[in-house]
This record gives structure tokens, C-alpha cells and sequence, in this order.
């Protein structure tokens, strides 16, 4: 077996220049632009900077043998932004971070996420228009371990549709274009040639509200992958997930979704899938303690050319525990499991997993509504054959 084994000692500051809305009285703002620090003229505005992962990463390139330990930190502004103009309202949110490294300079990078949407909020239509923009160099998921360029870019187009005040459809289109640096490579693999494609989801989302907490909701996708040089790895899929949305105020809060997924890979060596897909994230407090249990379950492209893609189920929970006003203490575990598809030769072999495990605590001192100092412990394992 071969373990990739890092420990990470982080402390994190957050410093925001905006206040904190309180919640605690069970009223939000109906327009988030309420919030705002700052306005000129009809533009709304609230920057923040970010200092995180101040620490130390004991296994900074996650290889088995001779592990290298280096200081490590992330720095970054961010900016939310409002614009109303008559009937219509813009959003957005920018935001950059730098990824220094004391030792190994080669890890250093600065990323950068650009989020904008657009509503036109009618009688019963609400027409809505985003876009994204996310250029990172990073480890893009559980099973790359080097820090890679990518950038990922999407656009969504759709609108609302209310047939009565507690019904409303919600027709949508989006399309991701994900690109690896061309000079990327992982293991031998080049990653551009194995991983940049394109997908399009078109969605039908239904929504009902069971209570003024508890919304039914039912997205059901179609979503057709296509490769940029690899055309064999195109698929078409059929997602199913009904669910709940649970407002922050109810006993359990967050969003539970639990489906199926057929996966239609176009060339016949490539295996299908039928299965299981569920995304959560729930809260429970009780007093002053919070649980958090999160689950994710879907389908993820792989760089390997016998192993196009895996099932990933990631599962993880948190308890946060409020000590006093100020002070908390948190400890969390989590699960993966990467079940791997190979395509069909006449070779035998037995079916591919990797399995990965989070241990982590840490604690917290707010020094007002928009500071918290943080120092977290992290240890995470995986082991692959």
C-alpha cells in the first residue's frame, strides 16, 4: 500500500471590514445590499482581507518517502458588491489569494474567483444571468496531489418561474469550460490533454414550500461532458436529487439531497454508472454546541487513462462548542472513498479504491463581530494501491 500522510498545523485570522449581521432575533434582511459597509450612489460595497493556513505543512508535495516540511500561509482581499438600477440588480464578489511557502518557492501562486449575477425580478418571471471565473493553482481534488493551474469558467442562464406563493419552477442552462495549464502533468499524465472538457446541465428545478422553514426541492439535470482531446471519455448523464432546503432558523438547518445518477458513456469500452448521489450539509445546535454533518456523493473525471472516472463519496462531521462568548473549540473527522471505473479490456483486475481520512481540532478567540483568531491541527492519510 502507499500512504500519503500530512500533517498541518494552521492558525487563521479573518479580518472583515464589515460588521456581522446578527441573526440570533430570527429577522435577515430581505436585500443582502442592506448589509453594506460602503455606498456611492447606487453602488453598495463591503471589502474584507483574509490571512489563513498560517502553519505548518509537515508533507508539503503529499509523497510517501522523504516528506518535506515547510512554513506556509495564504493572503488574500475580497470585495462584495451590489448595483441596483431600477428593476434590475447586480451582485458579485471578487476576491485573490496568495499561497506563500517559506522554503519551497515553487508552491508559491496567487489564485483568483470572480463571481457576478444578475436579476431582473418581474411579476412572475425573474430571469437571472451568472458567470464565474475561478483561476487557482492548487490540488484539484482527493486524488491529484501536486499543485496544479487550472482555470474553470461558467455560465448560467435561466429563469424563475412562481405559480403561486408557495410554488415556483426554476428553468436553467449552464455551461463549465475547465482548462489545465498545458504545461501540467501529474504522475507521467499530462493533465490538460487528460482532464480540460466542457459540460453543459440543463436544469427543470421544482420548488414547494412545506412551511415557512422547509422548502421541497427537486432538481432534475441533464449533463453532457465533452473532451477537448479525448473524445472516447464523452458521456452523457441523467441527475435526479430531490431534497430540502432548511432555513437557519429551523430545528435542523442546511440543504439534504438524496438521488440517482445514470452516467451514458458514449464509447462502449467506458463503463456506465447507476447510482446513488446525494449532497449534504446540515446543522443541529443544541445550546451551545453545533453539530455539522456533510456528505457528498457523485461522479469525478480521473487523469488516468484505464480509470476514467470514480465515485467519490466524501463524508465529514464537526462539533463546535462555544465556551464562552468569545472563545470555541472544534474537532472534526471525515471519510473518502474514491470507487475507480476501468474501461473494459480483456485483462481481469480487481476494481480500484482509494480511501482518505481526516482527524482535526481547534479552537477560536473572536475579538469583536468581524475578528476571529484560529488555531487548527489537521492530519489527513490516504492510501491507494
Amino acid at each position: 500500500m502507499t500512504f500519503l500522510l500530512r500533517a498541518v498545523a494552521l492558525a487563521s485570522v479573518f479580518i472583515s471590514l464589515a460588521g456581522v449581521v446578527s441573526a440570533q432575533d430570527g429577522s435577515v434582511p430581505k436585500d443582502p445590499a442592506e448589509s453594506a459597509r460602503f455606498q456611492w450612489g447606487a453602488l453598495r460595497f463591503t471589502p474584507s482581507i483574509a490571512l489563513s493556513n498560517v502553519g505548518v505543512d509537515s508533507n508539503v508535495f503529499n509523497t510517501t518517502d522523504d516528506p518535506r516540511q515547510d512554513t506556509t500561509a495564504a493572503l488574500g482581499p475580497a470585495v462584495n458588491l451590489w448595483l441596483n438600477v431600477g428593476p434590475a440588480r447586480l451582485s458579485g464578489k471578487a476576491s485573490g489569494q496568495y499561497l506563500y511557502f517559506k522554503t519551497y518557492d515553487s508552491q508559491r501562486a496567487w489564485n483568483t474567483s470572480d463571481d457576478l449575477r444578475l436579476d431582473l425580478p418581474l411579476a412572475r418571471l425573474k430571469p437571472f444571468l451568472l458567470g464565474s471565473y475561478v483561476n487557482t493553482r492548487d490540488r484539484p481534488g482527493f486524488e491529484i496531489d501536486s499543485r496544479a493551474r487550472s482555470a474553470t469558467n461558467t455560465v448560467t442562464f435561466g429563469t424563475d418561474l412562481r405559480l403561486s406563493g408557495k410554488t415556483t419552477f426554476v428553468f436553467s442552462g449552464s455551461r463549465t469550460t475547465t482548462a489545465f495549464d498545458q504545461h501540467e502533468t501529474f504522475l507521467g499524465a499530462a493533465l490538460a490533454h487528460a482532464l480540460n472538457r466542457r459540460s453543459d446541465i440543463e436544469r427543470l428545478q421544482f420548488r414547494y414550500a412545506l412551511t415557512p422553514l422547509t422548502t421541497l426541492v427537486v432538481n432534475n439535470d441533464a449533463i453532457q461532458d465533452r473532451f477537448d482531446f479525448e473524445p472516447a471519455r464523452n458521456a452523457d448523464s441523467i441527475r435526479i436529487m430531490p431534497g430540502f432546503e432548511l432555513k437557519p432558523f429551523a430545528l435542523i438547518s442546511g440543504i439534504v439531497s438524496v438521488g440517482f445518477r445514470h452516467f451514458n458513456a458514449l464509447d462502449e469500452a467506458f463503463p456506465d454508472f447507476n447510482g446513488v448521489a446525494a449532497s449534504v450539509d446540515a446543522r443541529y445546535t443544541l445550546a451551545a454546541t453545533q453539530f455539522q454533518a456533510q456528505v457528498h456523493r457523485d461522479l469525478a473525471f480521473s487523469f488516468e487513462a484505464a480509470n476514467p472516472y470514480y465515485a467519490l463519496t466524501d463524508m465529514s462531521v464537526a462539533v463546535t462548542e462555544r465556551i464562552t462568548k468569545a472563545w470555541d473549540i472544534i474537532g472534526r473527522a471525515g471519510t473518502q472513498n474514491l470507487d475507480y471505473r476501468q474501461i473494459q479490456t480483456s485483462v481481469v483486475s480487481t476494481r480500484r479504491a482509494d480511501k482518505g481520512r481526516l482527524y482535526g481540532v481547534g479552537g477560536g478567540y473572536r475579538l469583536g463581530e468581524a475578528v476571529r483568531l484560529g488555531l487548527d491541527v489537521n492530519y489527513v492519510v490516504r492510501r491507494s494501491p
